[in-house]
């Protein structure tokens, strides 16, 4: 019994070995597998850091151009913008400035309301212009510049030298 015990303990000991050699065994190909796959990535990494690196520096550099490009192109529509701003409004100021001499232009120079008394000399002042006219018709008639007199006829120029009071 226990040379049975202890073959039977021999056979379980070497079998338990030959599954912890097998899985040894395994592992160690998973292992190789894992270090071959590790090698494979580094060298991919290598190549695109190199490649990668090399085009993205390069995709950066013609992103820079092109924004600093878009700066300047943004930089001059501006100017040009701020130029037309300053133009037109210097053309507003004219317009407002003519607009203001043309409503001066259009409006009659008024004179404040009349009083009575104003209205009452205006028409005393239009009377003696017209009486100052007749005045000055009559002396010409008596000068005998018949150049100055009216139209009258014969009978008529007559009559107003006659009567010094008619006008």
């Amino acid at each position: 019994m226990a040379g049975d015990l202890a073959s039977r303990r021999e056979a379980a000991y070497d079998e338990a070995r030959d599954e912890v050699e097998s899985l040894k065994a395994t592992l160690r190909e998973r292992a190789h597998a894992v270090a071959e796959r590790e090698r494979k990535l580094a060298e991919l990494e290598q190549r695109v850091t190199a490649n990668g690196l090399a085009g993205e520096i390069e995709d950066a550099r013609r992103a820079r151009a092109q924004a600093e490009a878009e700066r300047r192109l943004a930089a001059a529509e501006r100017e040009r913008l701020d130029e037309r701003e300053q133009r037109i409004r210097s053309v507003e100021k004219e317009l407002a400035a003519l607009r203001i001499e043309l409503e001066q232009a259009k409006a009659p120079a008024r004179r404040p309301p009349a009083s009575a008394r104003q209205r009452e000399l205006d028409e005393r002042e239009a009377e003696l212009d017209a009486r100052e006219a007749a005045v000055e018709q009559r002396e010409a008639a008596l000068r005998g510049d018949t150049m100055s007199m009216p139209g009258l006829g014969f009978a008529e120029g007559l009559a107003a030298l006659s009567h010094p009071d008619m006008g």
